[in-house]
């Protein structure tokens, strides 16, 4: 909360001091969801939709991070029955928050694992779903590890909806019952807005961020610490061939800017941050997208990316599912556990490449910069892919209304 800042606003709420929401009105439902950040936020969109509709369901939508929460208030703050931080999960501020709240159902997206708040919907008899369930290698080591936990972490009263067969797998093994172990596939396919794909609006980004309508871009897609020097060295040897070749960075943390920046300051190329005013000047090379929540509307001008958070020493990787959505021929790095089997599907139907070394990364990156046919190959396997993946949201959507009416 410090590093990060922007936690002040609210904190009422983080204490458990929700406002009193009294009693439903005409029966309805009250559903509580817990989204941590704009990610998680982000990936529930069609969900809500879904939600919102149904007219015997009321909706509480909770955050963790600062940019969770302003997402949350800008795009869903006059349809929900109300909105805000998340409890600290410690017995007199959860206990608080549940009298004020009173929910039918608690939903948590992607795997947060919160015991004071698990007992509080157990005693209740309050069911407990976790939506778009997503363990880490690290976390599923150490829930392997923390058996005497189960109970506290792993209620009786918790359902999983995985993102995929391999995370079903991973909760069956913890202990978790066949029946109460779903898989919908990643909401996260369902929240990008595919009107962006294409050439849609590209042409008026390019004006503003200074590059010229014939350059080739490539866009570092949520990178992290050496990404973006990377990504600056191909840039300067491109051009050095000849090829009017443009960089767009958008880091994962905007409050990076000033070590990116550093680096920016290092090469000799002319560039732009975002957040010191939008329009780049023409002949502008680098534009530095330094905001929050904007990724899938700066990316649009990509006509090839590199995948974050997946270049040595960094790893995990960065969720490639909305570049691909998009149509942009993506690049990933060798390290992406975090969404492996999203990575491995993409690779097997060619939607993305593959790169088991740095140098990989470097030589695919300037293969495809320099290859206008290999990057239209990509973007109709990255369509093909979207088409086969169906709606999760669907799926999770029935899978509630299921749960509300046991």
């Amino acid at each position: 909360m410090l590093r990060r800042g922007g936690y002040q606003k609210k904190l009422k709420y983080r204490l458990g001091l929700w406002p009193k929401l009294g009693e439903k009105a005409g029966g309805k439902k009250r559903i509580w969801i817990q989204a941590v950040s704009v990610g998680e936020v982000s990936s529930i969109t069609k969900l809500l939709g879904l939600l919102f509709e149904n007219e015997n369901f009321e909706i509480v939508l909770s955050g963790t991070t600062s940019t969770g929460l302003k997402t949350a208030e800008n795009k869903f703050g006059n349809q929900v029955k109300a909105h805000g931080p998340f409890p600290l999960d410690w017995l007199p501020f959860s206990q608080k928050a549940w009298k004020q709240i009173e929910p039918d159902l608690i939903v948590m997206v992607d795997s947060e694992l919160w015991p004071e708040h698990f007992h509080q919907a157990k005693k209740r008899g309050i069911p407990l779903i976790i939506i778009n369930a997503r363990l880490s290698d690290r976390s599923y080591s150490r829930l392997r590890k923390l058996k005497g936990l189960h109970p506290l972490l792993l209620p009786k009263n918790l359902q999983v909806i995985t993102a995929s067969e391999r995370q079903t797998k991973r909760w069956k093994s913890l202990g978790l019952p066949p029946e109460k172990t779903l898989t919908s596939g990643n909401l996260k396919i369902d929240a990008v807005d595919l009107s962006r794909a294409g050439t849609k609006g590209r042409a008026s980004l390019i004006k503003e961020f200074g590059f010229d309508q014939e350059s080739v871009v490539i866009a570092g897609i949520s990178t992290w610490p050496g990404e973006e020097k990377m990504l600056i060295e191909i840039t300067q040897s491109l051009r050095l061939e000849n090829l009017d070749v443009r960089l767009l960075l958008v880091p994962r943390h905007a409050e990076r800017r000033n070590d990116v920046i550093k680096t920016l300051q290092t090469c000799e190329l002319p560039n732009h941050i975002r957040t010191q005013t939008q329009s780049a000047p023409d002949g502008n090379v680098v534009y530095l997208g330094d905001t929050t929540g904007e990724l899938s509307q700066l990316i649009r001008v990509a006509d090839l990316g590199f995948m974050g958070k997946t270049l040595p020493p960094n790893r995990g990787g960065q969720n490639p599912i909305e570049p691909v959505a998009l149509q942009i021929p993506l690049v990933v790095g060798p390290h992406f556990q975090n969404f492996h089997e999203t990575c491995t599907d993409m690779f097997l139907h060619q939607a993305a490449i593959e790169c088991r070394t740095s140098g990989d990364v470097i030589k695919e990156l300037r293969l495809l910069a320099n290859d206008r046919e290999k990057r239209t190959e990509l973007k109709i396997k990255a369509m093909q892919w979207m088409d086969k993946q169906g709606s999760p949201s669907i799926f999770t959507f029935d899978t509630i209304t299921r749960a509300l009416e046991k």
